[in-house]
């Protein structure tokens, strides 16, 4: 009998471990409808190119000074920027869609679209010497983009976020 009780108890044990051993499915990933989270390979590859269309239709987009253009309800923009020449291009396509932008450097040019619900872009540069030339574009609802700083590797950033519920935090030091 007490066999039998240890060998209940082994087994017990031990089941767990045997569905441990399964075939790795990413299901970690699978909560994300996005294209950036559905892999492992894509999870560290945040930063992406746009295309040359999009490319020109962001560009096009941008003027001097802060142009800003929101449809739907309950949609909010601060700005604070400084710099010698600035050029930021805002839209905001949805529902209680959030954008805080921070910046001080030699100059600004950046493009912002946030398609969708309850997205959120905190976006800080205290003081740099670079030039910044940067592009975040959300799709999806329920994003997040935290980015904190500019340095020369993330100067001349590209974000695109698409699907919904995922968050992006960048520490540029």
């Amino acid at each position: 009998m007490k066999n039998f009780i240890l060998y209940i108890l082994l087994m017990l044990f031990y089941c767990p471990l045997f569905y441990g051993q399964d075939k790795e499915d990413n299901l970690e990933f699978n909560n994300y409808s996005s294209s950036v989270f559905n892999s492992k390979e894509k999870a560290l590859s945040i930063v992406s190119n746009l295309d040359k269309k999009q490319r020109e239709e962001l560009n096009s987009r941008i003027q001097s000074g802060v142009v800003i253009q929101q449809i739907g309800d309950f949609n909010k923009v601060y700005t604070s920027l400084k710099s010698n020449d600035t050029k930021v291009a805002v839209d905001q396509n949805g529902d209680r869609n959030a954008l805080f932008l921070n910046k001080n450097a030699k100059t600004i040019t950046q493009s912002v679209i946030q398609q969708g619900d309850n997205n959120n872009i905190n976006d800080f540069t205290l003081y740099t010497n670079h030039n910044v030339n940067m592009e975040i574009i959300q799709k999806g609802d329920n994003q997040n983009i935290q980015n904190i700083g500019t340095n020369s590797l993330s100067k001349n950033m590209k974000i695109t976020q698409t699907g919904n519920g995922a968050s992006i935090i960048l520490i540029n030091k």
